[in-house]
Parts: C-alpha cells; sequence; structure tokens
C-alpha cells in the first residue's frame, strides 16, 4: 500500500524538539570528549583502559583537522556534524580489532577514522531524507545552515572519507565503498515500505543490516584488514560487525519506544510516527494482524489524538511480547558476535570485542519497555 492509497503522507514529518535541548551550544569540544570517555571507560576492561582512552584522544585529534581552517559554509556544516558528539564506535572497533590481532593502530588513525566521516556524512543527509529537527540534542545541520549547504557538507565528508581510505590496501577502499552503497540501499528500501502495514520482519531486519550493520561491519573488517589478517579472520571480522551493528539498531529500535528524549538527543516515537515499521512493530503486526488498523489510525490522526493512539499501540505491543521478541532477537545478535570472534587470538583484547557485543545485550535488556 502506498502512502497515498492509504491517506497518508508520503515523507516522514519534522520531529518535534527533544524534551530538555537546548539549541544554544553550551557543549564545550573538552566536555564532549570528557563525556565520550566516561562513557567509553564503562564499557572497557582494566586491562585496556589506558591504551583506548589514548586511540579516543588520536581519533578526536584526527577529526579535530578535518576541515580545520576553512571558513566555507559547507565546511562548517561539516564539522557541525562531526565534532558535536557521538561515542566514536565504529573507529574505535577497528582499534580493538587491530589490537586483538597485535598491530598497534598508532600510526592508522586517519584511515581508521574514515568509518566516522562516512557516518557523519550519512547522518546529514539522512536528516534531510528523514526531515530530523534534532541531532544528537542539537539543531540539525539543515536547519542551521540550508539544506543545499548540508547535502553538500555530507558530500564533502563522504569525499574525504574515500581520501583517507585510498591510502590503505585497496581492500579497504573496496569494503568502504561496499559499506556506504549498503547504507544508501537500505535507505531506500526503508523509504519504498514507509507507512506500509504489510512490511514484514525480513524487510525490518534487512533494512537495520544495511543502514546501520554495514558501517560496524566495515569497521570490524579494516582492523582485521589493515593487521593484514587471513580470509578467515577478515570473515569473522565481517561476522562480528554485522551481528553488532543489528544488535546495536534492535537496541536503538526499543528506545524508540522507552527513551528518554533528553539522552537520546531526540523525541522518543518518531519512527513509528514517521512510518516506519521497524522489527518490534514487525513482531506485533504478525502476532496480531488487527493491529495494522490501529497504526493506520496513527500515521492519519491530528496531532491531538497522536499520543493516545500511541500509548494505546505500546499497550497492546507489550501484551503481545514484541518488545521482549525484538530483545530476543539483539540477544541472538550478540550471542552471534560472541560466536564469531571465537576465531580471534585469545587474550585482552578479544575479550574487550565480547564485552562490546555484552554492553549491547545490555543495553537492549534495559530498553525494552516491556519489562517494566
Amino acid at each position: 500500500m502506498t502512502p497515498q492509497a492509504a491517506g497518508l503522507p508520503n515523507s516522514r514529518p519534522r520531529a518535534p524538539r527533544a524534551a530538555g535541548a537546548s539549541s544554544a551550544d553550551a557543549r564545550t569540544p573538552e566536555r564532549m570528549r570528557a563525556s565520550r570517555l566516561a562513557r567509553l571507560d564503562a564499557m572497557l576492561l582494566r586491562g585496556t583502559r589506558t591504551e583506548l582512552a589514548r586511540d579516543l584522544a588520536a581519533i578526536e585529534e584526527s577529526l579535530g583537522r578535518v576541515c580545520a581552517g576553512c571558513d566555507g559554509r559547507i565546511e562548517e556544516a561539516a564539522r557541525h556534524v562531526l565534532l558535536q558528539g557521538g561515542k566514536r564506535a565504529r573507529p574505535m572497533l577497528t582499534c580493538v580489532m587491530l589490537r586483538a590481532l597485535d598491530h598497534d593502530p598508532s600510526s592508522l588513525m586517519d584511515v581508521l577514522t574514515a568509518v566516522e566521516l562516512a557516518h557523519a556524512g550519512s547522518l546529514l543527509h539522512d536528516d534531510i531524507i528523514d526531515g530530523a529537527e534534532m541531532r544528537r540534542g542539537r539543531p540539525a545541520a539543515h536547519l542551521v545552515f540550508d539544506v543545499s549547504t548540508a547535502i553538500l557538507a555530507g558530500d564533502v565528508l563522504l569525499t574525504i572519507a574515500f581520501e583517507r581510505a585510498a591510502k590503505a590496501p585497496p581492500q579497504l577502499w573496496t569494503s568502504l565503498s561496499t559499506a556506504v552503497r549498503d547504507v544508501c540501499t537500505g535507505e531506500a528500501l526503508e523509504r519504498e515500505r514507509l507507512f506500509d502495514v504489510a512490511a514484514d520482519l525480513d524487510h525490518a531486519r534487512h533494512v537495520n543490516r544495511l543502514k546501520t550493520a554495514a558501517l560496524f561491519r566495515y569497521a570490524a573488517e579494516a582492523g582485521a584488514i589493515l593487521a593484514a589478517a587471513d580470509s578467515e579472520i577478515v570473515s569473522a571480522a565481517q561476522a562480528y560487525g554485522t551481528a553488532l551493528g543489528e544488535a546495536f539498531q534492535l537496541a536503538d529500535d526499543l528506545l524508540d519506544f522507552c527513551g528518554d528524549p533528553a539522552s537520546l538527543g531526540k523525541p522518543v516515537g518518531m519512527d513509528l510516527a514517521s512510518g516506519c515499521v521497524t522489527p518490534p512493530v514487525a513482531i506485533a503486526l504478525d502476532r496480531d494482524p488487527t493491529l495494522r488498523e490501529s497504526i493506520l489510525e496513527l500515521w492519519r490522526s491530528e496531532d491531538g489524538d497522536e499520543a493516545r493512539i500511541r500509548a494505546g499501540l505500546h499497550m497492546r505491543m507489550a501484551r503481545l511480547d514484541a518488545f521482549t521478541a525484538a530483545r530476543d532477537l539483539a540477544l541472538e545478535c550478540t550471542a552471534a558476535a560472541h560466536a564469531a570472534i571465537r576465531r580471534l587470538p585469545e587474550g585482552v583484547w578479544r575479550n574487550q570485542l565480547v564485552v562490546f557485543a555484552d554492553k549491547i545485550a545490555e543495553h537492549a535488556r534495559r530498553a525494552n519497555p516491556g519489562s517494566n
């Protein structure tokens, strides 16, 4: 069913400002670095903290040089998204994979930050496509500047990402190309099925693997490629990154129903309201097809009715154990991540990769609104 056939809008509505979010840029680079380090520290083993804190500082230094000294609007918009926050999970994953394969990433920072540049560029484009107003608790770049500037800034970041990846073996450049193409394909597939209550779980998971897991896959694979690992280890890294990325997105899908807007930097409930059938919704629809009418009612509703309809949907989905089932899928993905890295050398750095997966599993458990 097309949006028009259902009497629905053809694109996502703009998200309202997140509660507690301020448009003022009160977060200094120093505070953001301290916040990232604090979040990272909670995920680190005692034997990895010193090296990874140093890696994070080197990542920030490398990213800080992107478009530095340029005073054009495009470069300013690029830095707006690149330096405004984020956990740096993807380049940090590359660092840990390198260390797990007995390689020091210190001399490779410009190359391994390509994944963060590609991620940031995709966020600029994604916010325009989605009509989002907030990104990481601040106004989206296309509102601070303008749509054309934000599009071009995203292009600039993607270009710099490929420039940096080109400094490494050709296999890395090819891998990044594949990942970026997957992100674009995932976005297109998602938009083809907006406001479509017939979209099933297979479709929702496929979109997640493309849009989110692709760059996690690349980040882990990049570590193996840069370490000159054999094909078996590269395949293990790919499998780990894919499973980790899908688990990460499943937890995020759950947070859209129960997260704190101030912590997330964006409103909750926007995915479904915007026409996206994410895995929890697809599971609920499969278990109770009569839910379709309630979802269509939400999509057709005026602002005054939306909260009431959403609350009713939330209650019905919880009764169907849809949230618990989505959480269990996330736990299956983290178990697959564990299995994938058994082929890596034993040691504290492989254990750190296990902890990354465990933290996402913990995140999914906490995010399960059906368990509250």
